[in-house]
């Protein structure tokens, strides 16, 4: 059981890891960014800039606010299946031979283990971490700010999605948790 826990998120782990990493060059990957982004937007509700990205292509989707939301996942599922296709074992335009073990999957995974070193260091108790979210017991505003820093170091974004009044877990992969707010 923990107290005071922060769940912080990475938007995008793993297509901010083929940015980060230049995957496809600089100008797909460029491009590849320009889309990522316009989903994060959207998903933000920052209807005003997605409008002017990517040219305004998104412009005319992005009429009915209330089902931007569908626009969102759209983008996602195409960005999410082009980092699927990165480590695909058929060839295709996105697969590099070269990619034996899945380079942008191992490097968020080495980041998130640097990370919960670096969180612990610092004498937080890190109650659970997973692909790309860590949760923090006892939580203070520094720790929250560390862990955003330390990620847009390597290129990622946290999101403090939640904090937690009380967790407890179950198993690895299974937690109860109460939101402080109460919600």
């Amino acid at each position: 059981m923990y107290g005071n826990v922060a769940l912080l998120d990475i938007a995008s782990m793993h297509p901010s890891s083929i940015v980060a990493e230049q995957l496809f060059g600089p100008t797909y990957t460029s491009r590849f960014s320009d889309i990522l982004n316009a989903r994060l937007a959207i998903k933000h509700k920052d209807f005003d800039k997605a409008r002017q990205m990517l040219g305004g292509a998104l412009a005319k989707y992005l009429d009915d606010e209330d089902s931007a939301s569908d626009l969102a996942k759209a983008l996602k599922i195409a960005i999410n299946s082009v980092y699927g296709l990165t480590s695909a074992n058929f060839d295709n335009p996105f697969r590099d031979i070269r990619n034996k073990d899945n380079i942008v999957a191992k490097r968020g995974a080495l980041f998130m283990i640097n990370l919960k070193h670096e969180v612990q260091r610092r004498g937080f108790i890190v109650a659970h971490i997973k692909t790309d979210s860590i949760k923090v017991a006892d939580a203070t505003p520094e720790i929250i700010q560390f862990i955003m820093d330390y990620g847009k170091m390597y290129g990622y974004n946290f999101e403090h999605e939640a904090t937690y009044d009380r967790m407890c877990l179950v198993n690895d992969a299974v937690y109860i948790a109460r939101y402080k707010d109460g919600k």
